[in-house]
């Protein structure tokens, strides 16, 4: 079989980390799987990943820009995760898409997936298979919605526009070409529990069936490490307590910039606490950076990020909504407990009181105190729910267990097609 991944982001975010493993666990499994895209142009050969060049990226962007500038004229400043259905790659032009046995949907925004190819895939007649990593393939142009439930009933009077009804040839349109243009040849794939049920409440999705393969962990390359061993590559002190938290973007609302910038500030210059935190915008939460805080930056070094994760006693996961949370996964697989918002996919990783805390969602107070009460355990106790959180891990995340449920759809998708194909009394390859 021959798989082309579509991929609209770098392999070194949050959801291109995800595909990125998944992309070597299949191909570790002989799978003829390649990826194309807006993905880094200076991945190794052996990733098998083909990047979109700056002559085919550049005029999208332009046009892109231009399409925003226009929305922006008429209502104002855009909301940090929204994108309008507007100009994307011509991907299903290329090779490796038309020679291809069955297409998988990674990830894709406007920047990627334009008019042109939503309409290839409506007329798609190979298999196709579509992960939802966010909310954007079934929202009227955002990638989460927050506490929004307009995309339940047809976009328009969106309230990040205001709440009014200009915006109805905007949400609404995109919502109803969505809704339109989507294949009954794809199989959608949620990440977790709780994107597949935003899914199923959709205009878009609701009469459609939406699996769930959770995203995986590298478990060779997120395991425990000695916390003193860790601390010291790090130059971390070794007699205090250490909070670890980051995001690409720590100012990010839906990331918990409030709470983390409430926890910032009670807890600044506490000799009892280091706090080692990565990402953008830190200054933006906390400025200047106290003594009692490590700043790594962006990271996109997998044993550095292990290693921050170890030196922690506790892990810091206050975003409000995620479509999985993999900075979550992997603290747990480095053997440190977390806490964690409920309402989240927090919830089915996290195991309340045994591997880390849930805590009612968008409680800025209660995660505090629970932060507070966590730091007065032993270390030991700590430890003990570390060795939980990475054996938990080890059974429901493995990478391998993850890429065989991806590789049995496959197979049950090309064969029901090879079927169809043999029913109708044509050939087959």
């Amino acid at each position: 079989m021959k798989i082309v991944q579509i991929v609209g982001c770098p392999l070194h975010s949050g959801a291109g980390r995800g595909i990125h493993a998944l992309q070597e666990a299949l191909l570790g499994r002989g799978i003829d799987t390649r990826i194309v895209g807006r993905v880094e142009s200076d991945l190794p050969s052996d990733i098998k990943a083909e990047a979109a060049s700056l002559f085919a990226r550049l005029p999208v962007s332009l046009r892109n820009r231009f399409k925003r500038w226009q929305v922006k004229r008429r209502f104002g400043p855009l909301p940090i995760n929204f994108q309008p259905i507007a100009h994307g790659l011509s991907l299903h032009k290329w090779p490796t898409y038309r020679e291809a046995d069955l297409i998988h949907i990674q990830f894709a925004g406007a920047t990627t997936l334009g008019s042109p190819l939503w309409r290839a895939l409506r007329a798609e007649t190979r298999p196709v298979v579509w992960t939802l990593r966010d909310m954007w393939p079934f929202t009227g142009g955002c990638h989460f919605s927050g506490q929004c439930e307009r995309f339940t009933a047809g976009c328009g009077c969106c309230p990040e526009f205001g709440g009014g009804a200009l915006d109805e040839d905007i949400t609404a349109h995109d919502l109803a070409f969505k809704a339109a243009h989507i294949g009954k040849n794809i199989t959608f794939v949620a990440i977790s529990d709780s994107i597949a049920e935003r899914a199923r409440s959709s205009t878009v999705l609701k009469d459609r069936h939406i699996r769930v393969i959770p995203n995986s962990v590298m478990l060779d390359r997120f395991l425990p490490i000695a916390k003193a061993e860790a601390r010291a590559a790090l130059g971390l002190p070794n007699d205090r307590i250490i909070l670890a938290a980051g995001a690409l973007n720590l100012a990010n609302p839906r990331k918990g910039s409030a709470t983390l910038a409430a926890l910032f500030a009670a807890y600044r210059g506490d000799p009892r606490l280091h706090f080692a935190i990565f990402g953008q915008n830190l200054e933006q939460l906390v400025s200047p950076a106290p003594e009692n805080f490590t700043q790594f930056g962006l990271l996109h070094d997998d044993v550095k990020l292990n290693r921050i994760y170890a030196a922690a006693d506790i892990y810091l996961m206050p975003s409000l909504q995620e479509s999985f949370g993999k900075v979550t996964v992997e603290a747990m697989a480095s053997g440190t407990p977390v806490i964690a918002y409920d309402g989240t996919p927090a919830v089915d990783m996290v195991r309340n009181g045994e591997t880390g805390w849930l805590v009612a969602n968008g409680d800025h107070a209660k995660f505090l105190d629970t932060v507070r009460q966590a730091c007065a355990l032993p270390k030991g106790a700590l430890a003990e729910m570390g060795e939980r959180a990475r054996a938990d891990v080890v059974e429901n995340f493995s990478l391998a267990s993850v890429a065989e449920r991806h590789i049995e759809l496959y197979r049950e998708r090309l064969g029901q097609q090879i079927n169809a194909t043999a029913s109708r009394g044509s050939p087959v390859n």
